[in-house]
């Protein structure tokens, strides 16, 4: 099985995200081009969906030669997810970090590590009113989308650091959760969650103008960074097996540094969110307001990190080990 020889960090996806908003719906795309032509990339929605859009629209510069397929990918069912990776429906899959180790562990054995560490954005809300993170100790937090996702062991061992114990419950990532976050009746102490279900919160307790308000009170991976020395990549592109050549590994990571490098420009940013919101409606069936992705970019809390950086397998070893207490699996990386 060959390896990936290019080693930055472009974009992931978290595979967990949203994706109980309002469900999915796949794309169908043009099949005329060849195998060695396509680029066929699984996505759930989260970040990495917005500048992956970007590359979709604008392909015939950014990835000459080539065509992009986009696939949805089954976000928050492991087993489904599985099935579309060993029956080779795309070449390239984007995920979290950690999903796609246990992946590893379970067998998988023809899924490869392109690029970790390419995107951050969860963060911890808490009421406006009592906005320090202490006020979540021994209280009910809740953990989206679920219990044993990056949200919630991100956060857990950020809070932990600072010797705060919450007690995490598992939620969707969708109209249920909102509507609980709404109601100070119902409202948990907290709420660890990913991009964009932050910025969709935030947005619309402000155009719905919510009782209940929330704020930002940690940036958790910040948080374990600066007090354990551990730098955190959330999540990684995968490469499915020897399906995509050199070719389309290197095409590929190529048109996503230049898309990160455009949405670095805030000129670019309107544009960007309305791309991404029309996309998210027509491909995920999920609709996410403009102005809640523009509020995400401007606010510059999703970061996409691209770097050849010697020091980045270290940081995926230490961000195993002392985040999720697992040893990196042999083969991880190439040699």
């Amino acid at each position: 099985m060959k390896r990936p020889v290019l080693f930055f960090v472009g974009l992931l996806g978290v595979g967990l995200l949203v994706a109980g908003l309002l469900g999915f719906q796949n794309v169908v795309t043009d099949t005329t081009a060849t195998e060695s032509q396509k680029i066929r990339i699984g996505l759930p929605p989260d970040p990495n969906a917005l500048p992956l859009f970007i590359l979709e629209q604008r392909q015939d510069d950014l990835l000459p030669g080539f065509e992009l397929e986009l696939v949805s990918n089954p976000a928050g069912d492991p087993s489904a997810m599985r099935a579309m990776l060993q029956n080779g429906r795309v070449d390239f899959a984007f995920f979290n970090l950690i999903g796609g180790v246990r992946f590893i562990e379970g067998g998988l054995e023809q899924l490869e590590l392109v690029a970790p560490w390419v995107w951050q954005g969860i963060y911890l809300l808490t009421p406006a009113d009592s906005s320090e993170p202490e006020n979540v100790d021994g209280r009910q937090v809740f953990a989206a989308p679920g219990l044993s996702t990056p949200p919630h062991v991100v956060t857990e061992r950020a809070l932990r650091a600072q010797g705060i114990e919450p007690k995490f419950a598992s939620t969707g990532a969708g109209m249920a959760l909102l509507a609980q976050a709404r109601n100070p009746q119902r409202a948990p102490a907290g709420i660890a969650a990913p991009e964009p279900l932050v910025s969709l919160i935030l947005h619309r307790q402000e155009a719905e103008d919510w009782e209940q308000q929330w704020t930002i009170s940690l940036d958790p991976t910040k948080e374990l960074e600066d007090r354990l020395g551990v730098r955190v990549p959330l999540g990684a592109i995968w490469s499915v097996g020897d399906q995509a050549n050199q070719a389309q590994r290197e095409a590929l990571m190529a048109g996503l540094e230049a898309v990160i490098a455009w949405l670095k420009d805030p000129e670019h940013h309107e544009e960007a969110a309305k791309i991404a919101a029309q996309r998210f409606d027509s491909f995920f069936n999920m609709p996410i307001p403009e102005a809640a992705l523009l509020r995400m970019l401007r606010s510059e809390r999703v970061k996409w990190k691209p770097a050849d950086d010697p020091a980045i397998r270290e940081a995926v070893a230490a961000y195993l080990r002392e985040v999720f207490d697992i040893e990196p699996p042999v083969g991880l990386f190439s040699q």
